[in-house]
């Protein structure tokens, strides 16, 4: 799959059929998370992969943007001290999320050339998730993501025109495309 393409044509998916995602495939969208680019290399990231029923029905009731019964849930968690020791206040406060949110979409990427479909969710109580999962202190839950093979193709929604949303050199100087 090219790239380009893939970035066109992923959606987010929000109703997933009951099959299981084989631990390859898991495995690769891991370490596509594992290589997104991270601001001062701090890789403040850390995966909880979430397979159990049971775990993943807990996780629903304190997940209003938690739909579509996904097999699996990879809930993203930001290391905020490793973001401050490796790279200050702003490490902390900025690039922990911006690291974790770039590994996020890696991962929707590699699971969507592999056949599977994924959504990103941030509504969730971070208190419940964090005792539902034991998450310790130092680990922030920042994002997560559903996964499993899509039981539905949603088409794609618009998109701001480059015209709109690009400057040239300074804001308000409009960007023309090459003729």
């Amino acid at each position: 799959m090219e790239v380009f393409d893939a970035i066109k044509s992923r959606r987010s998916i929000r109703k997933y059929k009951a099959d299981s995602v084989p631990e390859e495939l898991i495995e690769k969208i891991l370490e596509a998370g594992r290589w997104a680019p991270s601001g001062s290399n701090i890789q403040p990231w850390e995966f909880i992969v979430i397979k159990d029923q049971k775990i993943l029905d807990m996780i629903r009731k304190v997940s209003p943007g938690f739909f579509g019964g996904a097999p699996l849930t990879i809930l993203v968690c930001s290391d905020r001290e490793r973001a401050q020791k490796l790279g200050g206040p702003l490490g902390r406060s900025y690039l922990a999320i911006a690291d974790c949110a770039m590994a996020v979409q890696n991962m929707l990427l590699a699971a969507y050339a592999l056949g599977l479909g994924g959504c990103p969710i941030k509504s969730f109580s971070q208190v419940a998730l964090k005792e539902i999962l034991e998450i310790p202190n130092n680990l922030e839950p920042e994002l997560l993501v559903t996964i499993g093979y899509p039981d539905q193709k949603p088409s794609p929604l618009p998109k701001r025109p480059l015209s709109e949303i690009t400057h040239l050199n300074k804001y308000g100087v409009e960007w023309e495309k090459l003729k």
